[in-house]
């Protein structure tokens, strides 16, 4: 939306041809004097911060998170760790997307902050007790390629905790700015 700081005055043209005499001219140009301040949209602070950039890592690291997790599932047994046992990174991973992808509409549907802010706070506090889990599973001694697999989804669930908190700070700050 594009605005102009012009002035609106009135301007005379006193020419031979424009004027009629003691009447006036009959060519009037009129310029903008002040700007009117355009309608700040819902949530304009929040969509200036990029929250959308974030919705997509925190989709893509989620999606990532669930194709380790098949992939690990399929190729460990189910009794060998607890990360395969609750099944940790699919379901993280799918939670991830599904609030990343709540997180993307906020562009169109200003109206989801308040699903979005929840869903962000369900995927911390699953993701946390993910980390808990795979935390005590970490267990170098045993294959290496599972262990390896195990280090890069306790980084990858930390990378989405992180990006989920600063969601949720930031839907937060919006919510109570919006209040007032």
């Amino acid at each position: 939306m594009a605005r102009a700081d012009i002035a609106m005055e009135i301007r005379h043209e006193d020419s031979a041809a424009g004027g009629r005499g003691d009447e006036g001219p009959l060519i009037k140009y009129y310029r903008a004097s002040e700007a009117l301040p355009g309608a700040v949209p819902v949530l304009h602070g929040l969509l200036r911060k990029g929250p959308a950039t974030c919705a997509a890592v925190q989709t893509s690291s989620g999606i990532l998170s669930f194709g380790i997790g098949v992939v690990f599932a399929a190729s460990f047994g189910i009794n060998n760790s607890l990360l395969t046992l609750f099944r940790v990174p699919i379901i993280t991973g799918i939670m991830f997307v599904v609030a990343g992808i709540l997180s993307n509409l906020l562009y169109k549907s200003p109206g989801l902050l308040q699903t979005c802010f929840i869903a962000n706070i369900v995927c911390l506090v699953v993701s946390g007790i993910g980390v808990i889990l795979l935390a005590v599973d970490l267990n170098p001694v045993g294959n290496q390629i599972e262990h390896k697999m195990e280090v890069l989804v306790l980084c990858v669930t930390l990378m989405d905790m992180l990006i989920a908190a600063v969601l949720i700070f930031w839907f937060y700050r919006e919510k109570r700015d919006h209040k007032k």
